[in-house]
């Protein structure tokens, strides 16, 4: 099974029909047929079925169809691997850094290492745990994982507050801290599990018998934050997502008492050879001492002890 017999098997799903994909391939509508065919019979099963209306994925072709795109981003990842002259990184990061982080860093990426590529992968934290385990990521910034993650090397960065965000009305104060009871029984919006901060909400208010109420499970930072600025729940979000929203708002915050998230970085330990990934790695550190020392990330204090 080759990695092309993939591209052409993906581009035809995307399509939904043999034909408009072989004229976007600009190969024949026969050729790509038998490559089809000869794809199913190498593999044993069915891919499609077939109709005047185009084609239809079977149950073979679906699961092909979900697991064939992180395979052929995993070849090509080692095809840069094993070629040593890449200068792409793929790097993994969180949206609530976009403001105090990911927007610094690309500029100075792009303005002090052109000859790096940057691939960024923005995602909620068991998302991009996803990604690292399927091999795609080079770097990758997550919240601290008691649990080793085979082929990558883990370096605590950062230690911030979580905050609680209610419409402005609830009239939360950003310089006096609330009481995890707080939380008790209130309709909060957080992303799904295994979230790191979903589950860490979870816990610390089954741990001292309290309600944990979740009103809606939503994947995105900024839908979480939308949803409080309606009034119709609160969320919790580390206290580098509030970083840039104005006092005229329609949200308030109030950090919760004893309660904080810590960053690590995540290296693969398979690219540690690149000299673009080093370049990245340096800039990322650069990036994060240059932001602690001008006192905007509220609340967050440099640490460094490593997991592996």
């Amino acid at each position: 099974m080759d990695s092309k017999s993939i591209e052409f098997f993906l581009r035809v799903v995307e399509f939904g029909s043999i034909n408009k994909a072989a004229g976007d391939l600009n190969i024949s509508q026969p050729s790509l047929s038998r490559i089809i065919s000869s794809l199913e019979h190498e593999i044993g099963a069915v891919l499609f079925t077939r109709s005047q209306g185009g084609v239809r994925l079977t149950d073979a072709g679906r699961l092909l169809s979900e697991r064939a795109r992180p395979l052929l981003a995993q070849f090509a990842l080692l095809k840069e691997q094993l070629g040593e002259t890449s200068g792409q990184v793929a790097l993994g990061i969180p949206p609530s850094w976009q403001e105090v982080i990911t927007s610094e860093l690309i500029k100075r990426i792009m303005t002090g290492s052109p000859n790096v590529t940057l691939r960024i992968h923005e995602g909620v934290s068991h998302v991009l745990r996803e990604n690292m385990i399927a091999g795609l990521l080079d770097l990758c910034i997550v919240p601290f994982s008691s649990s080793p993650l085979s082929g990558y090397t883990q370096t605590n960065l950062i230690r911030e507050p979580l905050l609680l965000v209610g419409h402005k009305s609830e009239r939360l104060d950003s310089t006096i801290p609330v009481d995890l009871q707080k939380l008790n029984g209130i309709k909060l919006v957080l992303p799904s599990k295994p979230n790191a901060i979903r589950q860490l909400i979870e816990h610390s208010l089954q741990r001292q018998s309290l309600k944990f109420k979740l009103a809606m499970q939503v994947d995105t930072l900024g839908l979480c934050m939308n949803v409080a600025s309606q009034n119709l729940a609160f969320t919790v979000v580390p206290a580098c997502a509030v970083i840039n929203i104005k006092d005229d708002h329609e949200i308030s915050w109030s950090p919760i008492k004893s309660l904080y998230l810590t960053w690590a970085l995540f290296e693969n330990e398979a690219r540690f050879h690149s000299p673009a990934v080093k370049e990245c790695r340096r800039a990322l550190v650069e990036t994060l001492q240059n932001c602690l020392s001008s006192g905007r990330w509220i609340g967050a204090e440099k640490t460094n002890r490593n997991s592996n």
